[in-house]
Protein backbone atom coordinates (compact mmCIF):
# COMPACT_ATOMS: atom_id res chain seq x y z
CA UNK A 1 0.00 0.00 0.00
CA UNK A 2 1.24 3.38 -0.62
CA UNK A 3 0.15 6.62 0.79
CA UNK A 4 -0.24 9.90 -1.71
CA UNK A 5 -0.37 13.02 -0.32
CA UNK A 6 -1.27 16.19 -1.45
CA UNK A 7 -0.35 19.86 -0.25
CA UNK A 8 -1.47 23.11 -1.37
CA UNK A 9 1.06 25.96 -1.69
CA UNK A 10 -0.17 28.02 1.41
CA UNK A 11 0.19 24.54 3.50
CA UNK A 12 -3.66 24.76 5.14
CA UNK A 13 -4.99 22.00 3.34
CA UNK A 14 -3.83 17.98 3.28
CA UNK A 15 -4.85 15.39 1.77
CA UNK A 16 -3.88 11.63 1.74
CA UNK A 17 -4.80 9.09 -0.93
CA UNK A 18 -4.17 5.77 -0.07
CA UNK A 19 -3.00 3.68 -3.65
CA UNK A 20 -2.57 -0.10 -3.73
CA UNK A 21 0.81 -1.29 -4.94
CA UNK A 22 -1.44 -2.72 -7.90
CA UNK A 23 -2.49 0.40 -8.86
CA UNK A 24 1.12 2.07 -8.85
CA UNK A 25 2.22 -0.35 -11.39
CA UNK A 26 -1.04 0.10 -13.52
CA UNK A 27 -0.33 3.82 -13.65
CA UNK A 28 3.59 3.13 -14.79
CA UNK A 29 2.41 0.85 -17.67
CA UNK A 30 -0.02 3.69 -18.45
CA UNK A 31 2.65 6.36 -18.86
CA UNK A 32 5.15 4.39 -20.51
CA UNK A 33 2.47 3.25 -23.24
CA UNK A 34 1.51 6.80 -23.46
CA UNK A 35 6.13 7.48 -23.58
CA UNK A 36 6.59 5.27 -26.22
CA UNK A 37 3.72 6.16 -28.05
CA UNK A 38 4.60 9.32 -28.31
CA UNK A 39 8.24 8.40 -29.23
CA UNK A 40 7.01 5.76 -32.12
CA UNK A 41 4.88 8.65 -33.09
CA UNK A 42 8.03 10.91 -33.73
CA UNK A 43 10.14 8.60 -34.95
CA UNK A 44 7.29 7.42 -37.74
CA UNK A 45 7.28 11.60 -38.23
CA UNK A 46 10.58 11.87 -38.86
CA UNK A 47 10.61 8.56 -40.99
CA UNK A 48 7.54 9.64 -43.28
CA UNK A 49 9.53 13.49 -43.16
CA UNK A 50 12.61 11.36 -44.81
CA UNK A 51 10.90 9.33 -46.91
CA UNK A 52 8.91 12.38 -48.61
CA UNK A 53 12.70 14.28 -48.53
CA UNK A 54 14.02 11.39 -51.04
CA UNK A 55 10.88 11.05 -52.78
CA UNK A 56 11.45 14.63 -53.72
CA UNK A 57 14.98 14.13 -54.41
CA UNK A 58 14.20 11.36 -56.46
CA UNK A 59 11.82 13.32 -58.46
CA UNK A 60 13.96 16.03 -58.95
CA UNK A 61 16.47 13.67 -60.04
CA UNK A 62 13.90 12.27 -62.71
CA UNK A 63 13.16 15.50 -64.05
CA UNK A 64 16.79 16.28 -64.70
CA UNK A 65 17.39 12.89 -66.16
CA UNK A 66 14.15 13.44 -68.38
CA UNK A 67 14.93 16.88 -69.80
CA UNK A 68 18.80 15.73 -70.56
CA UNK A 69 17.38 12.74 -72.52
CA UNK A 70 15.19 15.49 -74.29
CA UNK A 71 17.80 17.46 -74.69
CA UNK A 72 19.45 14.42 -75.92
CA UNK A 73 16.95 13.72 -78.28
CA UNK A 74 16.79 16.78 -79.66
CA UNK A 75 20.20 17.12 -80.59
CA UNK A 76 19.94 13.18 -82.37
CA UNK A 77 16.76 14.42 -83.77
CA UNK A 78 19.25 17.34 -85.30
CA UNK A 79 22.00 15.11 -86.25
CA UNK A 80 19.51 12.57 -88.17
CA UNK A 81 18.16 15.53 -89.89
CA UNK A 82 21.63 16.84 -91.15
CA UNK A 83 22.46 13.40 -92.30
CA UNK A 84 19.18 12.91 -93.96
CA UNK A 85 20.11 15.83 -96.10
CA UNK A 86 23.46 15.30 -96.46
CA UNK A 87 22.03 11.74 -98.17
CA UNK A 88 20.03 13.57 -99.98
CA UNK A 89 22.93 15.74 -101.53
CA UNK A 90 24.93 12.32 -102.04
CA UNK A 91 21.96 10.80 -103.80
CA UNK A 92 21.66 13.76 -105.93
CA UNK A 93 25.35 14.03 -106.69
CA UNK A 94 24.97 10.33 -107.42
CA UNK A 95 22.50 10.68 -109.71
CA UNK A 96 24.14 13.82 -111.65
CA UNK A 97 27.56 11.49 -111.95
CA UNK A 98 25.50 8.91 -113.57
CA UNK A 99 24.08 10.85 -115.63
CA UNK A 100 27.84 12.34 -116.36
CA UNK A 101 28.82 8.72 -117.05
CA UNK A 102 25.88 8.33 -119.47
CA UNK A 103 24.01 4.89 -117.04
CA UNK A 104 20.56 6.23 -116.76
CA UNK A 105 18.06 5.73 -119.24
CA UNK A 106 16.69 8.81 -121.00
CA UNK A 107 15.34 11.67 -118.96
CA UNK A 108 16.49 10.45 -116.06
CA UNK A 109 14.57 7.65 -113.76
CA UNK A 110 15.47 5.48 -111.17
CA UNK A 111 18.79 5.46 -109.60
CA UNK A 112 20.04 2.24 -110.77
CA UNK A 113 21.76 0.77 -114.30
CA UNK A 114 18.79 -0.94 -116.61
CA UNK A 115 21.46 -3.56 -116.87
CA UNK A 116 22.49 -4.39 -112.98
CA UNK A 117 18.55 -5.37 -112.37
CA UNK A 118 18.05 -8.90 -112.91
CA UNK A 119 14.98 -10.52 -115.16
CA UNK A 120 13.93 -11.33 -118.48
CA UNK A 121 13.31 -9.05 -121.67
CA UNK A 122 9.87 -9.08 -121.05
CA UNK A 123 10.28 -7.59 -118.25
CA UNK A 124 12.65 -4.50 -119.09
CA UNK A 125 9.87 -4.02 -121.77
CA UNK A 126 7.07 -4.07 -119.18
CA UNK A 127 8.87 -1.68 -116.56
CA UNK A 128 10.52 0.53 -119.74
CA UNK A 129 6.38 1.35 -120.50
CA UNK A 130 5.47 1.94 -117.10
CA UNK A 131 8.38 4.24 -116.89
CA UNK A 132 7.47 5.96 -119.58
CA UNK A 133 3.50 6.25 -118.41
CA UNK A 134 4.69 7.98 -115.68
CA UNK A 135 4.91 11.82 -115.44
CA UNK A 136 8.31 13.48 -114.68
CA UNK A 137 6.12 15.22 -111.70
CA UNK A 138 4.60 11.54 -110.33
CA UNK A 139 8.17 10.45 -110.58
CA UNK A 140 9.42 13.04 -108.17
CA UNK A 141 6.45 12.67 -105.76
CA UNK A 142 7.13 8.84 -105.29
CA UNK A 143 10.62 9.90 -104.84
CA UNK A 144 10.47 12.39 -101.99
CA UNK A 145 7.83 9.95 -100.75
CA UNK A 146 10.35 7.19 -100.38
CA UNK A 147 12.21 6.65 -97.09
CA UNK A 148 15.70 7.58 -97.66
CA UNK A 149 17.69 5.10 -95.55
CA UNK A 150 21.53 4.17 -95.77
CA UNK A 151 20.38 0.72 -97.28
CA UNK A 152 18.33 2.30 -100.10
CA UNK A 153 21.26 4.41 -100.49
CA UNK A 154 24.04 2.18 -100.62
CA UNK A 155 21.69 0.33 -103.07
CA UNK A 156 22.00 3.23 -105.15
CA UNK A 157 25.57 4.20 -105.21
CA UNK A 158 26.52 0.62 -105.65
CA UNK A 159 25.70 0.15 -109.37
CA UNK A 160 27.54 3.10 -109.60
CA UNK A 161 30.47 2.09 -108.09
CA UNK A 162 30.07 -1.25 -110.12
CA UNK A 163 29.91 0.81 -113.33
CA UNK A 164 33.11 2.93 -112.10
CA UNK A 165 35.19 -0.19 -111.08
CA UNK A 166 34.99 -1.63 -114.40
CA UNK A 167 36.05 0.96 -116.01
CA UNK A 168 38.67 1.49 -113.79
CA UNK A 169 41.47 0.17 -115.61
CA UNK A 170 40.16 3.58 -118.11
CA UNK A 171 39.47 6.06 -115.78
CA UNK A 172 43.62 4.77 -114.21
CA UNK A 173 44.91 5.55 -117.61
CA UNK A 174 42.69 8.67 -118.34
CA UNK A 175 45.11 11.75 -117.69
CA UNK A 176 42.61 13.93 -115.31
CA UNK A 177 45.45 14.82 -112.36
CA UNK A 178 47.70 17.84 -112.06
CA UNK A 179 51.16 16.64 -112.76
CA UNK A 180 53.02 18.17 -110.10
CA UNK A 181 53.05 17.00 -106.45
CA UNK A 182 52.40 20.39 -104.06
CA UNK A 183 52.18 18.73 -100.88
CA UNK A 184 55.05 17.19 -99.29
CA UNK A 185 56.09 14.47 -96.64
CA UNK A 186 56.16 17.08 -94.33
CA UNK A 187 53.27 18.67 -94.60
CA UNK A 188 54.31 21.88 -96.97
CA UNK A 189 52.27 22.59 -99.80
CA UNK A 190 53.75 24.77 -102.68
CA UNK A 191 51.59 27.66 -104.79
CA UNK A 192 51.09 27.36 -108.57
CA UNK A 193 49.79 29.17 -110.78
CA UNK A 194 49.42 28.20 -115.05
CA UNK A 195 51.69 31.05 -116.57
CA UNK A 196 51.03 29.84 -120.20
CA UNK A 197 47.57 28.44 -121.96
CA UNK A 198 47.40 26.43 -124.94
CA UNK A 199 47.14 27.95 -127.95
CA UNK A 200 48.60 30.75 -129.88
CA UNK A 201 51.08 32.97 -128.01
CA UNK A 202 53.45 35.20 -128.69
CA UNK A 203 56.64 33.51 -127.29
CA UNK A 204 58.65 34.58 -124.29
CA UNK A 205 61.74 34.78 -125.98
CA UNK A 206 61.72 34.68 -129.91
CA UNK A 207 58.25 37.20 -129.62
CA UNK A 208 57.41 35.62 -132.42
CA UNK A 209 53.67 34.52 -132.80
CA UNK A 210 53.22 30.78 -132.58
CA UNK A 211 51.10 28.16 -131.48
CA UNK A 212 51.57 26.83 -127.68
CA UNK A 213 51.13 22.86 -127.63
CA UNK A 214 50.93 22.40 -123.61
CA UNK A 215 50.20 24.22 -120.50
CA UNK A 216 53.06 26.21 -118.77
CA UNK A 217 52.74 25.15 -114.70
CA UNK A 218 54.58 27.44 -113.27
CA UNK A 219 56.13 26.27 -109.27
CA UNK A 220 58.90 26.25 -107.46
CA UNK A 221 61.82 24.59 -108.76
CA UNK A 222 62.41 21.11 -107.71
CA UNK A 223 58.89 20.08 -106.58
CA UNK A 224 58.38 16.69 -107.79
CA UNK A 225 56.69 15.49 -111.50
CA UNK A 226 54.11 13.22 -111.40
CA UNK A 227 52.50 10.79 -113.73
CA UNK A 228 49.06 12.13 -114.63
CA UNK A 229 47.80 8.86 -115.55
CA UNK A 230 48.93 4.71 -115.32
CA UNK A 231 51.39 4.25 -118.46
CA UNK A 232 54.40 3.12 -119.88
CA UNK A 233 57.34 5.83 -120.08
CA UNK A 234 58.27 6.38 -123.96
CA UNK A 235 60.70 8.35 -124.12
CA UNK A 236 63.63 9.66 -121.68
CA UNK A 237 65.64 12.66 -123.42
CA UNK A 238 66.71 15.84 -123.44
CA UNK A 239 66.32 18.43 -126.92
CA UNK A 240 67.68 22.05 -127.23
CA UNK A 241 64.31 23.43 -127.34
CA UNK A 242 62.15 21.37 -124.58
CA UNK A 243 65.36 20.62 -122.11
CA UNK A 244 64.84 17.52 -119.88
CA UNK A 245 61.82 15.33 -120.81
CA UNK A 246 59.52 12.60 -120.66
CA UNK A 247 56.90 11.02 -122.76
CA UNK A 248 54.54 8.22 -120.92
CA UNK A 249 52.09 6.63 -123.21
CA UNK A 250 49.00 5.58 -122.19
CA UNK A 251 47.65 2.98 -124.18
CA UNK A 252 44.11 2.21 -123.08
CA UNK A 253 43.09 5.92 -123.91
CA UNK A 254 45.43 5.93 -126.85
CA UNK A 255 47.17 9.34 -125.05
CA UNK A 256 50.91 10.59 -124.92
CA UNK A 257 51.58 12.71 -122.08
CA UNK A 258 54.42 15.07 -122.03
CA UNK A 259 56.74 16.88 -119.24
CA UNK A 260 59.07 18.78 -120.55
CA UNK A 261 62.00 21.33 -118.96
CA UNK A 262 62.64 19.74 -116.36
CA UNK A 263 65.50 19.83 -113.59
CA UNK A 264 65.86 16.13 -113.73
CA UNK A 265 64.35 12.47 -113.49
CA UNK A 266 63.47 10.54 -110.76
CA UNK A 267 65.95 7.62 -109.63
CA UNK A 268 65.84 4.51 -112.04
CA UNK A 269 63.50 6.09 -114.47
CA UNK A 270 64.22 3.96 -117.49
CA UNK A 271 62.23 3.55 -121.07
CA UNK A 272 59.72 0.92 -121.04
CA UNK A 273 59.09 1.15 -117.25
CA UNK A 274 55.59 0.82 -116.29
CA UNK A 275 53.71 3.89 -113.89
CA UNK A 276 51.28 4.29 -111.95
CA UNK A 277 49.03 7.58 -111.83
CA UNK A 278 51.17 10.20 -109.06
CA UNK A 279 54.37 8.11 -109.52
CA UNK A 280 57.35 11.08 -109.34
CA UNK A 281 59.22 10.79 -112.92
CA UNK A 282 61.42 13.75 -112.27
CA UNK A 283 61.34 17.39 -111.18
CA UNK A 284 60.42 21.01 -112.04
CA UNK A 285 63.65 22.65 -113.67
CA UNK A 286 64.26 25.48 -116.18
CA UNK A 287 66.35 23.49 -119.32
CA UNK A 288 66.10 23.85 -122.76
CA UNK A 289 64.22 27.44 -124.33
CA UNK A 290 62.74 28.60 -121.00
CA UNK A 291 62.44 31.87 -118.90
CA UNK A 292 61.79 30.24 -115.73
CA UNK A 293 61.47 27.21 -113.83
CA UNK A 294 58.39 25.73 -114.83
CA UNK A 295 56.98 22.40 -115.86
CA UNK A 296 55.98 22.44 -119.65
CA UNK A 297 53.02 19.70 -119.59
CA UNK A 298 50.99 18.56 -123.07
CA UNK A 299 48.41 15.77 -123.80
CA UNK A 300 48.48 14.01 -127.22
CA UNK A 301 45.66 12.50 -128.87
CA UNK A 302 47.59 9.94 -130.70
CA UNK A 303 43.90 8.32 -132.55
CA UNK A 304 43.25 11.78 -133.37
CA UNK A 305 47.29 12.77 -134.47
CA UNK A 306 47.17 16.04 -132.35
CA UNK A 307 47.92 18.09 -129.03
CA UNK A 308 44.84 18.85 -127.01
CA UNK A 309 44.40 21.14 -124.31
CA UNK A 310 45.68 19.28 -121.38
CA UNK A 311 43.60 21.94 -118.73
CA UNK A 312 40.33 19.78 -120.39
CA UNK A 313 41.92 16.71 -118.25
CA UNK A 314 43.01 18.47 -114.78
CA UNK A 315 40.13 17.82 -112.47
CA UNK A 316 41.71 18.22 -108.89
CA UNK A 317 43.64 21.89 -108.96
CA UNK A 318 42.67 25.27 -109.13
CA UNK A 319 45.73 27.56 -109.54
CA UNK A 320 47.25 30.00 -107.05
CA UNK A 321 47.87 33.05 -107.69
CA UNK A 322 51.93 33.46 -106.57
CA UNK A 323 54.04 30.24 -105.26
Amino acid sequence: MYTLILMSSRGNSVRQHAISHGRVLLLSLVVFIVFLAAISGIGYGLFQKRQNINAEERLQTSVKEIEELTREKLQIESELAGINEEMKDIRDMTEKIQQALGILGQGGGDSSIPWASEGNEEQVDTQQENTAATTDAEAHAHKMQRSLTTHILKQEILPLYDYVSDHQKQIDGHPSILPVKLEQENGEKYAFWYSSAFGWRTHPLTKKREFHHGLDIKTRAGVPVIAAANGTVASIKKSGYLGKTIEITHESLQFKTLYAHLKGYADNLKTGQKMVRGDIIGYVGNTGRSTGAHLHYAVYDMEKERWVNPIQYILDQQPMFSP
